[in-house]
């Protein structure tokens, strides 16, 4: 599946000041192969990155911004600035306390003007506008995240798209945002137990609620 997106760096600002760059770079992870060709990572996206291998693996969010009337159909935010990574076959679940068998799949994704449409195999119980989505995978039962963020993605549109090779795909990340924030609100979405205060857990990465 190829699609051309764009990343929520772009001419908007995403930060109030550079954040700190994690020295080397970072390559994607190849056994991550739920990521859309041609797609661009946008700029905050979680990341889990191990500086002995020099991979990155990413962690998908969006924001829910719509939910049809057939509440399997729900539109993601996404704009002229970024869409999300979210594939068909992708798990995914607003809480993460929620059992597996209780978290959907992806069975359609469409490009609209309102955001990208997704389908669920079957409706997440009190889904709202305003929630976040998160792909999850299993935990025994229940579900977690695909891997544990430890920084995030500060490349921009003109640099972060997906390669045919994955591991073609450089990315750069920080774990430390500086003398700045990052604009919690133009960035992908943050599950509220990997937050100390608005600093992501583990990093020196802060999220300021302005916009």
């Amino acid at each position: 599946m190829k699609r051309k997106t764009k990343s929520y760096g772009g001419t908007r600002p995403c930060s109030t000041q550079p954040p700190v760059m994690v020295t080397g770079g970072f390559t994607l992870d190849p056994a991550q192969t739920n990521l859309p060709v041609g797609a661009v990572i946008p700029f905050g996206t979680l990341a889990s990155v191990n500086e002995a291998t020099r991979l990155a693996k990413l962690i998908k969010s969006a924001r829910v911004v719509a939910i049809g009337t057939d509440t399997k159909k729900v539109t993601l935010e996404a704009d002229e600035f970024s869409k999300p990574l979210f594939m068909v076959g992708d798990t995914v679940q607003s809480d993460l306390s929620a059992t597996l068998a209780n978290s959907p799949s992806i069975s359609a994704v469409t490009n609209t003007e309102a955001g990208l449409e997704i389908t669920l195999s079957k409706a997440i119980a009190d889904l709202k506008v305003g929630s976040a989505l998160y792909e999850v995978v299993a935990d025994g039962t229940n579900v977690k995240l695909v891997a544990e963020p430890n920084s995030i993605t500060i490349d921009t549109y003109e640099s972060a798209e997906v390669k045919d090779e994955l591991p073609d795909t450089q990315i750069n990340v920080t774990r430390d945002s500086g003398c700045g924030e990052i604009y919690a609100r133009r960035v992908p979405p943050v599950p509220a137990k990997y937050l100390e205060g608005n600093l992501l857990k583990g990093t020196k990465v802060a999220y300021s609620q302005s916009l």
